[in-house]
């Protein structure tokens, strides 16, 4: 079989640049070990923010939430779960500074956002116990979707443009041929395509060994903790995501009185083949540092949880471009590439179709040599991007 071109990896972001490379009329397969949203993309807590330092992935945060917004529109009927919940960020006296100037570069974006004070952190966060925080930041078009409806729909309309999508396919070899590339898979098949997309996220570099491509990302193992409010707290019930820069983590709302809680530092490294699920005694400790600033919250039970998987470049920040003369690579998200995804992927297709925004060089894996590489989020938090 012979494509343009070829992608590896189902999850959001290699069926999103599968869909806007379809949409153009260029004929798209895609590869994956499991099913559609099989690997961490199907495992991710799905916030959709637009509350980044680097200034071009705000603005694709921005379109990839307005996206998901639209997306019966984009895909022909199908559904993201999108949900507006809005988002408030609470910073430390160190962050004062850097949160404001944040703030002001998200409103010149077009993103609605808002600095909100000491003094009046008490009546926009009622119930909360504000120790340490200096300083939030309001996101108003903010909130969270669901990671698998939306990468089910993004192949599911790929196909409509007439990708093909080849789930359960294990790709065991990938290699450079004069015209492009050759992919093998686990039932002996050898696929052409003019280029290749390796966007297999934790899976992704060591599938690049073999053409001497070695990026440097690592694996990490991240736990979510799902809790339940009594019913008597109902009137204490954040509504809307919640990031605590300060304390460490994230939390969610979710449909009647459950939210998620997971954290926003670096975590323990992990084997993508061989890792475990949450550990007894590891949920209760994460749900805890949420429930640190919520009488409500501590009187919240931990219901559930998942453990899952990041694969993390050096700086926490997305890596998108060449790594062959036919290979190109979009992994690294580290993340927080979940709501980037449905604009990022346009981005990307733009590149492997050789009309890249030229911005999208300073993602580029070369950036990495000498140590170099970009400014991301606020001291531990790095994930914030």
């Amino acid at each position: 079989m012979t494509y343009d071109v070829a992608i590896i990896g189902a999850g959001v972001h290699g069926t999103a640049a599968a869909f806007h490379l379809a949409r153009r009329g260029v004929s798209v397969a895609v590869f994956d070990r499991g099913p559609v949203a099989g690997g961490p993309t199907g495992r991710s807590g799905g916030i959709c923010r637009a509350y980044y330092t680097d200034p071009f992935l705000a603005e694709t945060a921005r379109d990839g939430i307005a996206f998901l917004a639209a997306f019966e529109d984009h895909t022909g009927g199908h559904q993201s779960g999108f949900r507006r919940t809005g988002a408030f960020y609470l910073h430390g006296p160190g962050d004062v500074t850097s949160a404001a100037e944040t703030a002001a570069r998200l409103g010149s974006l077009g993103v609605t956002s808002e600095l909100v004070g000491a003094d009046a952190l008490p009546a926009a966060l009622p119930n909360l116990d504000l120790d340490g925080v200096a300083v939030a930041v309001w996101e108003t078009d903010a909130g969270y979707a669901d990671p698998y409806a939306t990468t089910i729909g993004l192949a599911a309309a790929a196909r409509r443009h007439g990708a093909v999508v080849h789930a359960h396919r294990q790709v065991v070899a990938i290699a450079e041929e004069r015209r492009g590339t050759a992919v093998t898979t686990s039932d002996g098949a050898v696929h052409r395509a003019g280029r290749l997309l390796v966007a297999a996220g934790p899976w992704t570099a060591p599938l690049l060994w073999p053409l001497g491509v070695y990026l440097p990302l690592t694996v990490e193992r991240h736990v979510v903790a799902v809790s339940e409010h009594e019913p008597a707290d109902s009137a204490e019930i954040v509504p809307h995501i919640l990031i605590d820069i300060p304390g460490g983590y994230y939390t969610t709302p979710q449909p009647r009185t459950q939210y998620l809680t997971g954290g926003v530092v670096p975590a323990s490294a992990a084997d993508p083949d061989d890792f475990s699920r949450p550990l007894p005694g590891e949920l209760d400790r994460l749900a805890a540092a949420s429930a640190a600033r919520s009488a409500a919250r501590r009187r919240a039970a931990v219901v559930g949880g998942w453990a899952s998987l990041y694969d993390v470049s050096p700086d926490w920040q997305p890596v998108a471009g060449q790594v062959g003369e036919h290979v190109f690579v979009d992994a690294g998200t580290s993340g927080h590439g979940f709501k980037l995804a449905p604009a990022w992927g346009d981005h990307v297709a733009r590149l492997l179709l050789d009309d890249p925004d030229p911005r999208l060089d300073a993602f580029g894996p070369g950036r990495f040599a000498n140590g170099g590489g970009l400014r991301a989020g606020f001291g531990a938090a790095r994930i914030l991007g």
